[in-house]
C-alpha cells in the first residue's frame, strides 16, 4: 500500500509542476524516481524515456505508466497515472477559465514570456542528461555499435537542424524515429 501512495504523489508533483508540457515535466519526474525513491538508476531512466519517445502519446503520462507498472505493476501504473493526471485536470478546468478572463492583462502576459526560457532550459537540461548517460556512457570507438548510435545520433541532429531551417525539408520525426529502431533492430547487437 505505501509503494502505491509513493507512487501517487511521486507523480503528482510533476503532475502539479509540469509547467509547458510534457517534456518540461520530464526533469520533475526524473527527480523523483531516480533521486528521491530510487526507483530507477539513471541509466534505466535513460531507457524507459527512450522507449517512452517511441510510443504513442504524451511523454509525462507515458512515463507514469512505464514506471508505475516497473514499480507495482498494473495497478501502480494505473495509481502513477492518476497522480500526473488529476492536477493537471483539475487545473485545467479552474485556470483556464481564469486565463481567458485575465489573458490580456499585463500581468499574465509578463508569466507567459517568463516561463519560456525556463521551460527551454529544462528540456536542454533532460536531453543533455539522456545524452550523456545513454549515448556517450562507455563509449568504444572500436564497437561497431558504437558506431552505429553515434551515426545516429548525428543523422538525427543534421535531420532536425535541416527540418528546422530549410522549410522545403520536411521529414516527419515519426520517420526518423521508425528508422532508427529498425536500424537498432537488425544492426545493433
Amino acid at each position: 500500500m505505501r509503494i502505491l501512495l509513493d507512487l501517487f504523489w511521486g507523480f503528482m508533483k510533476p503532475g502539479i509542476f509540469g509547467f509547458g508540457g510534457g517534456q518540461a515535466t520530464i526533469p520533475l519526474i526524473e527527480a523523483e524516481v531516480v533521486d528521491r525513491y530510487h526507483w530507477l538508476t539513471n541509466e534505466q531512466f535513460a531507457d524507459y524515456l527512450a522507449m517512452g519517445n517511441t510510443l504513442p502519446g504524451p511523454i509525462a503520462t507515458k512515463m507514469s505508466i512505464i514506471i508505475g507498472y516497473d514499480v507495482a505493476g498494473y495497478l501502480g501504473a494505473f495509481i502513477a497515472l492518476l497522480g500526473m493526471l488529476l492536477p493537471s485536470t483539475l487545473a485545467i478546468l479552474v485556470l483556464f477559465n481564469l486565463f481567458l478572463e485575465y489573458k490580456d492583462t499585463a500581468f499574465v502576459k509578463g508569466m507567459q514570456v517568463a516561463a519560456k526560457p525556463v521551460v527551454v532550459v529544462l528540456i536542454g537540461g533532460v536531453a543533455f542528461s539522456m545524452a550523456r548517460t545513454s549515448v556517450f556512457k562507455n563509449v568504444d570507438f572500436a564497437s561497431t555499435n558504437t558506431l552505429i548510435v553515434m551515426g545516429l545520433f548525428f543523422v538525427s541532429l543534421v535531420l532536425y537542424f535541416l527540418n528546422e531551417f530549410i522549410p522545403s525539408f520536411n521529414v516527419h520525426p515519426a520517420l526518423i524515429v521508425v528508422g532508427a529502431l529498425l536500424i537498432g533492430g537488425f544492426f545493433i547487437r
